[in-house]
């Protein structure tokens, strides 16, 4: 049976880790993973940066907590230009990533933390919802 964690935030600042804290309407959500999981198997992301400056960024995202030891995974870039005065705005795009067969054990019961950071240009705020499937 497949087991599911899913948290979200906003990462709002370059070159430090936030934590992903959030599920939907819930603030608090559980970080105890259910005792029966005994791997991550698979870790998808979306990260959406509103690109209210000119710059580049790379993303990645932690894993941590007492059910797993550190993971760092980088999941994309982005960049962007800030338009002229007067013309259309500047494309944006939504990154998705997928990690299939991720392969990470973790201790069943314990707390699992997720983690965001922009390195580089700061692009403004960066929405970020993080999916992980463990058996």
């Amino acid at each position: 049976m497949a087991r599911t964690f899913l948290v979200e935030g906003d990462i709002t600042a370059a070159d430090t880790f936030t934590a992903l804290t959030t599920r939907g309407s819930e603030a608090a959500p559980s970080v105890q993973l259910d005792a029966k999981w005994k791997k991550i198997d698979r870790v998808e992301a979306s990260i959406a940066p509103d690109l209210t400056a000119a710059g580049s960024a790379v993303f990645i995202l932690r894993l941590g907590g007492n059910a797993t030891k550190n993971q760092e995974i980088v999941v994309g870039g982005a960049g962007g230009q800030l338009p002229q005065l007067g013309s259309d705005v500047a494309p944006k795009v939504t990154m998705a990533f997928e990690l299939e067969e991720a392969d990470i054990d973790v201790s069943g019961g314990d707390t699992i933390t997720v983690s965001a950071a922009m390195t580089d240009t700061d692009l403004g705020t960066a929405r970020a919802v993080v999916g992980i499937w463990g058996s």
